[in-house]
């Protein structure tokens, strides 16, 4: 999972002093070295994740939620269940349908890039009269990152159902996930498995129809379609800055027409 290499990073995701901005994308703001990171082979770093998150989040509606890698990490870190409640409770997740949660390994939040590995924690909402349901993807074999994972849905447990005694019967399932092939793209694998569900999301498959987006997630991530994401990200990105720069070189000649 990275041994050797830079670290996936934690979720601090803060930016570099005295890099330079490339873009400004909602709250994220993407710096010159992660479209290295793009390049490869390279560990993807929080604000990639954040971005891509925000990116597919653009007319989703409220019933999916796509959470920065930031927010997870903090709510599985926080001292008592008082601080978790305190911190989720605008994110309305007993509410939602579906929220993808971006897992990150980092022991310690105060050593940046700490973290070796990247997972999804998906809780899934759409399976009703059963009740909701935590299913993990991991891109590694042996599932590494599960009990962080697990962690994770033990502290959001108890804010999905009233009843003390149906704590427990929300579980946390393996899903699907194609293996990755090296050491480096685990970051890039919770961005397909993403991209994937919400794809099966917009086409209706969320709603009262039933099922889950396992199959989505078989037919459209493996290891050719992580290695091509990477350049599409860095197209997407390139696109973004462009269509900001015309944008504001649009309304800067606005500008001087209204003054002549």
């Amino acid at each position: 999972m990275g041994k050797g290499s830079r670290p996936a990073s934690t979720s601090t995701g803060g930016e570099k002093k005295g890099e330079e901005r490339v873009l400004s994308h909602g709250d994220v703001v993407l710096i010159r070295s992660d479209l290295a990171i793009l390049r490869g082979p390279r560990f993807i770093n929080d604000r990639i994740i954040a971005f891509y998150f925000a990116h597919l989040s653009a007319g989703l509606g409220d019933d999916l939620l796509l959470l920065p890698p930031s927010i997870p990490y903090l709510l599985s870190n926080l001292p008592d269940p008082a601080s978790v409640a305190a911190v989720a409770e605008p994110l309305r997740l007993a509410s939602r349908r579906l929220v993808l949660l971006p897992v990150n390994d980092n022991p310690d939040a105060s050593v940046p890039e700490g973290g070796s590995h990247w997972t999804l924690l998906v809780l899934d909402n759409t399976t009703s009269p059963s009740g909701p349901r935590f299913v993990h993807h991991d891109s590694i074999r042996g599932a590494p990152n599960l009990p962080i994972a697990s962690c994770l849905a033990d502290a959001l447990r108890p804010l999905l159902l009233q009843s003390d005694s149906r704590r427990g019967a929300v579980p946390v399932v393996e899903g699907p996930t194609p293996r990755q092939p090296n050491g480096y793209d685990c970051g890039v694998y919770v961005m397909a498995i993403a991209r994937a569900i919400c794809g099966w999301w917009k086409n209706g498959h969320g709603g009262l129809r039933g099922g889950d987006w396992f199959e989505a997630v078989r037919r459209e991530v493996d290891a050719d379609s992580v290695k091509a994401m990477r350049g599409e990200l860095l197209q997407l990105i390139t696109t973004l800055i462009q269509d900001k720069a015309n944008a504001s070189s649009t309304s800067e000649g606005n500008k001087t027409s209204n003054t002549d």
